[in-house]
């Protein structure tokens, strides 16, 4: 039996052996631990500022923030909190409790608190757009001593810095964080520091701080693989043609040809004709203004061209290839930024169906964004106050709602649920005297469901069958009569 208690007592306080983070990564101040990268975050939020890329965050958080509300009826856009046991009944009390648990995600907290200004859809549209351009979200939950979460503000992901929480090495163990808070009740794993100066410190449950490309590199453990990591060539390549191509049109004074005279003529009649010439032909602000030459052989004009047409410097079908290459790593189709879509092959994305192709877009990129959300609500606040709770989003997936639907409508067909059972399931209340209900909605089922209805109904008294008895004088009447006597008398007894 003891030895018993001590390999449980073991197996309690075992611990990793590996090296998940590197022992000796601490490039923050004080033992802290932030991002080894050539591309800080101040630099990513350039990045994100270029309107190419612009237009693909925008476009993500405004898809996001369709989900932030409650939705109006079955399958409309929203969010909703129920059970994490999707077969468990909803009572009345449940319900208001995911009420409340609904109100307070709405409002970003469960007080009025002047100091808390964003709404759940400001909210979102912060976090994503973190996530989006720092592959880093945090938010603070303001929580009291008896554990309920007041307050979520969302914080700028780009000051938060870890401690060493996950398992560094076995043998090498660095020095431990000095906490700066005195008496902290439970272990830091975050600090904020801002201008060089450490301004909160965080546990676990106090910051939610989430990435959504996690990687097994010991250098970046921890850390999120923003997308614009992968797209420096080509947030460079976009940014350097759109210079070229607007300063063709603003600093360009190459002529577009040169014009020339064939012949002898005297230099006079040249001069003349040259000032006639850009009279005639000087554009805007003295640009492109075209060059006379004087050739001696034959006579006659002739205009030799610079360039054969504009598309040579505007580099289209180039410009069209990097906004692709763009899309295709945020995991969204042009079509929904509006831009072109460029493709080489004779697959399903150079088809007309611009309804597919954006509906396989949702698929690749916003749906898995969506649930990393809700898996982030749920990990850091749900699970802390409402464990038994979990958020959902409506109409998320609108081939799932119509697929389930159609299962519904077939399981009902064949017998294997009733309207009542349906409505128990969507947390509906089933009215007592609506009998109906319960029926099976098969033709086969009905008949037997009828077929016990009916000698319920025959044994069930009819209050009027006594005084039918009574006008009638005939001795098979006085039989049901004495029957009844002696099954009362038989009862005295009791």
């Amino acid at each position: 039996m003891a030895n018993t208690e001590m390999v449980g007592t073991q197996q309690s306080q075992a611990k990793a052996k590996s090296a998940v983070i590197l022992p000796y990564q601490y490039s923050g101040n004080g033992g802290t631990r932030t991002k080894p990268s050539l591309l800080p975050f101040s630099v990513l939020r350039q990045m994100a500022r270029v309107p190419a890329i612009a237009a693909i965050i925008n476009t993500r958080l405004n898809q996001v923030a369709r989900f932030a509300r409650r939705p109006r009826y079955e399958g409309d856009l929203g969010f909703r909190i129920g059970f994490k046991n999707p077969k468990q009944y909803m009572s009345r009390a449940a319900q208001a409790r995911a009420f409340e648990l609904e109100e307070f995600f709405l409002k970003t907290g469960s007080w009025g608190n002047p100091e808390r200004k964003d709404n759940f859809n400001q909210f979102l549209r912060k976090i994503t757009r973190d996530s989006l351009t720092l592959d880093a979200i945090a938010w603070e939950n303001v929580i009291t001593r008896g554990g309920q979460i007041t307050d979520m503000f969302a914080v700028d992901a780009a000051t938060i810095e870890l401690l060493p929480t996950s398992p560094i090495s076995e043998i090498y163990q660095p020095t431990p964080y000095q906490s700066v808070t005195t008496g902290a009740a439970a272990q830091i794993a975050y600090i904020q520091r801002v201008d060089g100066r450490i301004t909160a410190e965080y546990s676990r449950q106090e910051l939610a701080y989430l990435i959504r490309n996690p990687r097994t590199d010991i250098a970046y453990a921890d850390f999120g693989f923003s997308e614009l990591e992968t797209l420096v060539e080509i947030v460079t390549g976009i940014v350097n043609g759109v210079k070229y191509n607007t300063s063709y049109f603003s600093f360009n004074s190459l002529p577009q040809g040169v014009l020339e005279v064939i012949g002898r003529y005297e230099d006079e009649d040249i001069e003349a004709f040259s000032r006639h010439w850009k009279t005639l032909t000087e554009g805007a602000q003295g640009k492109w203004t075209v060059p006379l030459m004087a050739m001696e052989e034959g006579n006659g004009f002739k205009f030799t061209p610079f360039k054969s047409s504009n598309q040579d410097m505007q580099f289209n079908e180039f410009l069209e290839f990097l906004f692709n290459l763009a899309c295709a790593v945020y995991q969204i189709d042009p079509n929904e930024v509006g831009f072109k879509s460029w493709t080489s092959g004779n697959g399903m994305s150079q088809s007309d169906n611009t309804a597919e192709k954006m509906d396989g877009s949702k698929d690749k990129g916003f749906v898995p964004l969506m649930h990393f959300l809700s898996d982030g609500f749920n990990s850091n606040i749900l699970d802390i106050i409402a464990p038994e709770f979990a958020l959902y989003w409506s109409g998320l997936d609108e081939e799932e709602e119509e697929r389930k639907a159609q299962r519904l409508k077939d399981d009902m067909e064949m017998g294997l649920t009733t309207v009542a059972e349906v409505r128990k399931q969507r947390g509906q209340e089933v009215p007592p005297e609506a009998t109906w209900m319960n029926a099976p909605a098969n033709a086969v089922l009905i008949q037997a469901y009828m077929a016990e209805q009916q000698p319920q109904a025959r044994e069930e008294p009819k209050p009027n069958d006594q005084k039918e008895d009574e006008g009638n004088p005939s001795d098979e009447s006085e039989e049901p009569l004495k029957k009844s006597l002696e099954i009362d008398i038989s009862w005295e007894g009791y």
